[in-house]
């Protein structure tokens, strides 16, 4: 292994809230040991912030630097079997580490879409469904085929129409890993199949799920929705799995002359929320404290490799979460019994406030960070990327990573400002800005609704300027000072203005961000000046139909 390039775990939990680490939360009624003995060993990240509330855009984030939102997604997330969002001639994070001669590889959850082959019809007799009543449940459209925009409901049957026995295209080992081991999506989420690098491992054969399924109550939160499924899969039974073949690839991976980066999405936490026996009342809260209980085991398991294999002040070991808590969990129920995933910070996913999106980020890095080291300096997933290519002494192009900025600094200590300021998304696509200590807030309600059966009022009612909140003394996000500031309201709206209308906000050439599909509108801009020319200007570029506001001109 070449002495300056160290190698790389990311460990990146699933809806697991900062105040679900002993470490970021005194309060937390169990303790995560092996987390927070990973925190003592590294420096802990307490301003640290996934790209988005929800995780295929904020998995977006992290794996290109870039602001989820400037893809063809701009609200809510993919099923398990919509076709890729990733560009495809994206540069990714685990293209740069492979350029540099690092051996890559992902094992866990994906969630960022493949190109399957389809077959053009959904074959519900294949699976003993009665047409009629599957069509009851099953969405008109495909969300992702080929729109990522608002005009689908999220109940269907997944993978009808997928040709299991042929090749994915555009996959994770066509964005830079060497291997994949896998699920499509959430342990909920069909089809319920395991990959293999571009290949399913087995046939789906049968049809599971609850067509009801709640992603806000906690009534169904041992749930999976409806979708194909392999004969052996379990959602009880994946995470092991998983962890086992992560394990596996580790052990693989460290046996090789070359450094190596291994990217763990991890299915834990999000639901079902069904840990195993062996850690099942060892919380004293309930299954959604044993679950947490079962990631922290994993995490151990992987620091105690690197020991014994005395790797581990070699190896960088990113700990992170893709979003707040989920309120499956039973949010009211938890802190009933003194419990709080969010540790005081409002909001959940979905949700534009801070426990929406504010991440337990921890790196350990033994040659450069000092352990037991703490900052409070702002950081996004989106950083990743850029540190990690200042470490390397690697350039990019201006079409890469646009908006990473690099926090090699905090690794080395300087504890000084990295970034100005910060962009946000929540569930429906509504945006926030911080800088410095101001947040201004431009969705209403938190931004969670996703009925997009709308009209324009309706629009100009939602996505506006809300709230905004002075961090200094109000990180509970508690007194709205939206009306008493409209000097700052106007500066961070001018600032997001020139972030959007750029297509990036670090130093670099202008960028084009993807329409939104397929209505063209991107309603959630719908405050920003200039709204109607920008997206009409935005989808003539790229061919799409123009935009309600476009076609209303022509």
């Amino acid at each position: 292994m070449a002495i300056n390039k160290p190698n790389i775990v990311l460990v990146f939990a699933d809806d697991l809230g900062i105040g679900d680490v002993s470490a970021f939360n005194d309060d937390a009624q169990f303790k995560t040991p092996n987390i927070d003995q990973l925190a003592k060993r590294g420096m802990m990240f307490t301003d640290s912030h996934a790209t988005s509330a929800l995780c295929t855009p904020s998995r977006y984030g992290l794996l290109t630097g870039r602001y989820n939102w400037r893809s063809r997604l701009k609200s809510s997330v993919i099923p398990g079997d919509a076709l890729t969002l990733i560009e495809k001639d994206r540069y990714t994070l685990p293209q740069l580490l492979k350029d540099n001669g690092y051996n890559t590889a992902a094992v866990g959850k994906w969630h960022l879409g493949m190109e399957w082959e389809l077959t053009g019809n959904k074959d519900y007799e294949a699976y003993g469904l009665d047409r009629e009543s599957a069509e009851k449940i099953a969405a008109k459209d495909q969300k992702g085929r080929p729109y990522f925009g608002n005009s689908t409901g999220e109940s269907a049957v997944r993978g009808l129409d997928i040709d299991f026995t042929k090749p994915i295209k555009f996959g994770p080992i066509d964005y830079g890993f060497d291997y994949f081991y896998g699920t499509p999506a959430s342990l909920d989420q069909g089809p319920f199949v395991v990959v293999e690098n571009d290949k399913v491992l087995s046939t789906p054969a049968n049809v599971m799920g609850n067509a009801n399924i709640s992603r806000n109550s906690s009534v169904t939160s041992r749930s999976v929705e409806p979708g194909v499924a392999a004969p052996e899969y379990s959602p009880y039974h994946i995470p092991d799995i998983v962890q086992d073949k992560a394990m596996a690839v580790l052990d693989e991976l460290s046996e090789k002359e070359e450094p190596f980066f291994l990217y763990y999405p991890n299915h834990l936490v999000h639901g079902p929320i069904i840990p195993q026996e062996r850690f099942r009342g060892r919380s004293g809260i309930g299954n959604y404290g044993d679950f947490v209980l079962q990631l922290d085991s994993y995490v151990g398991e992987m620091i105690d490799f690197l020991d014994d294999k005395g790797i581990f002040d070699d190896t960088i070991f990113i700990f992170t979460s893709d979003n707040g808590v989920s309120s499956i969990i039973g949010l009211d129920e938890l802190k009933a019994k003194g419990h709080d995933s969010s540790a005081g910070y409002r909001g959940h996913k979905m949700q534009i406030w801070e426990g929406g999106h504010r991440e337990p980020t921890i790196v350990s890095y033994p040659k450069m960070i000092k352990g037991g080291s703490t900052t409070d300096q702002m950081v996004s997933h989106a950083d990743f990327y850029a540190t990690i290519a200042e470490l390397l002494g690697q350039s990019y192009g201006d079409d890469v990573a646009e908006d990473s900025y690099s926090n090699y600094s905090l690794w080395r200590g300087k504890d000084e400002p990295v970034r100005e300021d910060i962009v946000y998304s929540s569930g429906n696509g509504g945006f926030s800005i911080r800088r410095d200590f101001w947040k201004l807030v431009l969705v209403k309600d938190g931004g969670v609704f996703r009925d997009y059966d709308r009209d324009v009022e309706t629009y100009k009612d939602t996505f506006k300027p809300t709230e905004l909140y002075d961090l200094r003394d109000d990180i509970s996000e508690t007194n709205n000072v939206i009306d008493e500031h409209p000097d700052i309201v106007k500066s961070l709206m001018d600032a997001l203005t020139t972030y959007i209308k750029e297509g990036r906000s670090t130093e670099g050439k202008k960028q084009d961000n993807a329409p939104d599909q397929p209505t063209g509108d991107w309603e959630q801009l719908i405050w920003m000046d200039g709204y109607e020319d920008y997206v009409k200007e935005l989808n003539q570029k790229s061919g799409e139909v123009g935009g309600h506001f476009a076609r209303s001109k022509e």
